[in-house]
């Protein structure tokens, strides 16, 4: 079989699931695969992600680094431990809704051909809700959502890839301030916005933690609807409060109105994001050079992505976003867990996941080079970066000691 410099195979077929409400979730007894078994020819990998509604761009980033991945694998011979086994890709709608993401689950998992593992669902809020399901039904789910709560529950069938949502308002606001100092500008008076949801609001309060930690005047905060089409209200609560720097944790849509609205009102503060839509294709296209300056948080440094970015580049045109990545890397884990222990059981599988150590294509370009989970499905490695757009480019610029890239100040540099 041809070798695959993960390019997309011809021919990919993917299975769509509808949404209902069913009941008795179960899985048959342990199926750990002996050395002489006789291996399936396919191995289904579930995703559900919000492909319409509000987050659907960041939906449709995730699947095609997930479609990426799998392609890949396949074109590089499959699962050799298991003779050569096809991942194949089965996929949901978890639209934008948490309460219709938990229908999508239920009936996604009713199937008769069961996925072995799933990835997704993007959006904390929705993966809240999915875990949940997934957790019952005994099944491996790895999600880059961010929220905190989701690796508190005792959950033993939930991986999170990147570093936890109060982790990253620690590191968006603390990494802020030391670019701010190295360039003899620190910054004294922050306005804070968020989209209040799980995902927004954990992130946007360790936030205004580590700012008031820092002596730090926070003088605006202020949560919003993730599906807002205004944005003028809030830059407008933005210019009044006095601030000298504005920290926004924003989705594409949101994201996108309010530097609209900022730049209509004539402001030059300093932008600082907390991933979500200021790390997207999307946010360049819709803004131009004027994303230029902007500042964000990111859970994995593009600078790094290599070949997996380079494919993504090729075959869709634009840079390869932070979401597709990391869900991409969520699919190599899988890989590689089977590689070394061959299994059809999803019990058996959350052990092995549990106890590796992960470097396989996009899994190695995550922080540290490696992922690996403790317990309760925390990414031990996950660590926050921040990135800026220079030239149209996301670049990595901070911490130094991690990133390639040097910061641009001032940041409203365009």
């Amino acid at each position: 079989m041809k070798k695959s410099l993960f390019g997309i195979p011809k021919g990919m077929k993917l299975a769509a699931a509808g949404i209902a409400t069913v009941v008795g979730l179960a899985y048959p007894a342990v199926q750990s695969l002996a050395a002489d078994a006789k291996y399936p020819e396919t191995i289904t990998i579930g995703t559900i992600l919000p492909l319409t509604g509000a987050t659907a761009q960041n939906g449709e980033n995730s699947l095609r680094g997930i479609q990426l991945a799998v392609d890949d694998i396949n074109e590089s011979g499959g699962i050799k431990s298991m003779g050569g086994a096809k991942l194949k890709l089965a996929i949901a709608d978890a639209t934008s809704n948490p309460a219709k993401a938990a229908s999508a689950a239920i009936n996604f998992l009713s199937k008769d051909e069961k996925p072995l593992a799933m990835v997704g669902a993007y959006a904390s809020g929705l993966t809240e809700t999915i875990a949940r399901v997934t957790e019952r039904a005994r099944i491996p789910l790895l999600s880059t959502s961010f929220a905190d709560t989701l690796t508190q529950q005792g959950y033993k069938f939930f991986f999170q890839l990147p570093a936890a949502a109060s982790k990253m308002g620690t590191a968006q606001f603390r990494y802020a301030s030391e670019v701010s100092k190295a360039n003899g500008t620190p910054i004294s008076k922050v306005a804070i916005v968020y989209a209040n949801n799980a995902y927004g609001a954990t992130q946007a309060e360790s936030l205004k933690k580590q700012a008031e930690a820092n002596g730090t005047q926070v003088v605006l905060f202020e949560g919003y609807s993730p599906e807002i089409t205004d944005a003028n209200p809030i830059v407008a609560k933005i210019k009044a409060s006095g601030a000298d720097s504005a920290f926004s944790i924003a989705y594409v849509t949101d994201g996108v109105l309010l530097m609209r609205a900022l730049k209509s009102a004539g402001s030059t503060l300093p932008m600082f994001g907390g991933t979500g839509g200021y790390v997207t294709p999307d946010f360049l296209k819709v803004l131009g050079a004027s994303v230029n300056g902007v500042f964000s948080v990111t859970t994995s440094n593009p600078d790094d992505y290599g070949a997996v970015g380079e494919a993504y580049q090729k075959k869709y045109g634009q840079f390869m976003p932070q979401e597709a990545h990391d869900n991409a890397a969520a699919v190599y884990i899988i890989a590689e867990a089977l590689e070394g222990h061959p299994t059809t059981d999803p019990v058996e599988l959350a052990q092995v996941i549990h106890k590796g150590k992960f470097t396989r294509g996009a899994a190695g370009s995550m922080p540290g080079g490696v992922v690996e989970f403790d317990a309760n499905g925390v990414n031990t490695h996950a660590a926050p970066l921040m990135v800026q757009w220079q030239n149209s480019q996301l670049i990595g610029v901070w911490p130094q000691d991690l990133v390639k890239g040097k910061p641009e100040w001032p940041a409203a540099k365009q």
